[in-house]
């Protein structure tokens, strides 16, 4: 007796492996509503962990990142009018050369030292680090105060407020991510209006108080301002690191060298692309503001009184270029405003070689400030936007730092030994547009390969949806006979 079976019937060189995978397909199909449940409740856990991208917490946060940017780029950008005065008064037996090297080892250590900073930021020692910059800040303008030889001021003034600088450099550049999302540009970028005021503020501190009160009491009154913003700050500022309820993985075995260094970042064509353009804005940044006075001595402004006031002016015109950008970036993208900000502020210095005279040095001044505040003011936003994780952001921007701190060390020098060599400024202005303009173009190389990156996952999402659409063919049933060998 034969018995006819009707089962569907495989395509042909099908293997038991691939019957394998359907039933496992069915299995899983069976747990579905289960996993809808995970996902439900993860989108919820990430919904009341997102940014709450406004309200009086998030805006005090702005807040204490605009008093920590007032005391540490803000200092480091007003070292012009130290270096004036040790040139003609305290340092005076030193060359300018070495007097400059002073602020270059205060850029160097804000800059480099984040690479160490950074991982302890993410770490949740936010407050330990303001802690120790209000305290290292404060104390370098005391030992400062009461300086009298060179290395006095290099250790206090280039080294320990270097480094306090650092400490409060991270954090502030940290903090306001956590708190915005859609309105981070603009709150990043008014976060920064900090250092734009504060060197603009300390240079004239500085000039009005020196000649009545000498210059020991002058630097203690900057010391005392300094304490007071930065203590501020400290209370006020509280990090969302403890927002995911859990340590990161990085975190999980302890202390190590993990802590200092993200691998995953050097695997990523947009953080080095970024990177590289990053070292040639620092290369280049500082030119400018170091020879703005000396050039314009030279071309048109001999024996101005308003020659003096060009690095304030500078200073001055960047607070609204980092206020007004941020406001575009929110609507058009940070990447794409920063790539024009930077192409302009190329063409400023572009603009600077043309100069001769009094109205056209106040014009650069202006023109520069603005653009370059726009520049300072999206460079760290351009980071959080290809940053994916964002429990690693001040460890990549620790790592970054070092070639910001490279460069910053080894433009001015570089500047100098151009001007030495051919008496003129051309070189100077060169490199600082040349160098202006490379972070433009690597910027634009950055775009295309996110645009190129989203248009493949657009494509492959959209093929991935027509697969899914299309009917299922039913299989014909194949009809087998099959022996019964049962006994009657």
């Amino acid at each position: 007796m034969s018995i006819i079976e009707l089962q569907p019937e495989l395509p042909v060189g099908a293997a038991d492996a691939d019957a394998g995978i359907l039933k496992e397909s069915t299995r899983h199909e069976a747990h579905l509503p289960e996993q809808d449940t995970q996902d439900q409740n993860q989108t919820q856990s990430d919904e009341s962990n997102a940014p709450p991208d406004g309200g009086l917490q998030a805006w005090l946060q702005v807040v204490a990142s605009f008093f920590l940017y007032f005391n540490h780029l803000g200092l480091l950008n007003s070292f012009g009018v130290f270096q004036s005065y040790y040139e003609t008064a305290l340092l005076s037996s030193s060359s300018p050369s070495s007097i400059s090297w002073i602020g270059s080892i205060q850029v160097f250590c804000l800059m480099s030292v984040g690479a160490l900073i950074g991982p302890l930021y993410d770490a949740g020692y936010c407050r330990a680090l303001l802690a120790a910059g209000t305290l290292l800040v404060t104390l370098g303008f005391m030992l400062t105060s009461i300086s009298t030889r060179y290395w006095h001021v290099l250790l206090a003034q280039g080294i320990c407020l270097g480094l306090g600088t650092c400490c409060l450099s991270i954090p502030s550049i940290a903090i306001v991510p956590m708190y915005f999302r859609r309105r981070r540009a603009r709150a990043m970028g008014l976060a920064t209006v900090g250092s734009g005021l504060g060197a603009t503020l300390y240079p004239l501190m500085f000039e009005r108080l020196r000649p009545a009160i000498g210059f020991g009491w002058t630097m203690r009154a900057m010391g005392f301002v300094a304490f007071a913003m930065c203590s501020f700050a400290l209370v006020i500022i509280r990090p969302r690191a403890a927002a995911a309820h859990k340590k990161p993985g990085w975190q999980h075995n302890g202390f190590s060298i993990r802590w200092f260094w993200d691998s995953s970042a050097l695997k990523e064509r947009t953080y080095l692309l970024y990177c590289v353009a990053i070292f040639f804005n620092n290369l280049s940044f500082f030119n400018p503001p170091y020879y703005l006075q000396s050039y314009a001595l030279l071309h048109g402004m001999q024996g101005h009184a308003l020659a003096a006031y060009l690095l304030p002016i500078l200073n001055a015109s960047s607070i609204p270029g980092r206020i007004i950008p941020g406001f575009v970036a929110d609507r058009v993208g940070s990447l794409d405003t920063y790539v024009v900000v930077c192409a302009l502020s190329s063409a400023s210095v572009f603009y600077w070689i043309s100069v001769t005279n009094a109205a056209g040095n106040v014009a650069f001044a202006v023109l520069y400030g603005f653009w370059s505040g726009s520049v300072v003011a999206l460079g760290s936003v351009v980071l959080t936007s290809i940053t994916p994780d964002m429990s690693r952001l001040g460890t990549r921007l620790g790592m970054v730092s070092i070639l910001k701190g490279i460069g910053s060390l080894i433009g001015p020098p570089v500047s100098g030994a151009i001007l030495n060599g051919t008496g003129k400024y051309i070189g100077i202005q060169l490199l600082a547009a040349c160098g202006i303009m490379l972070t433009s173009l690597l910027s634009l190389v950055l775009r295309l390969v996110i645009a190129r990156a989203l248009f493949r996952s657009i494509r492959d999402d959209d093929e991935a949806y027509l697969d899914a659409s299309r009917p299922k063919s039913k299989a014909p049933l194949e009809a087998r006979v099959v022996e019964d060998k049962r006994t009657a």
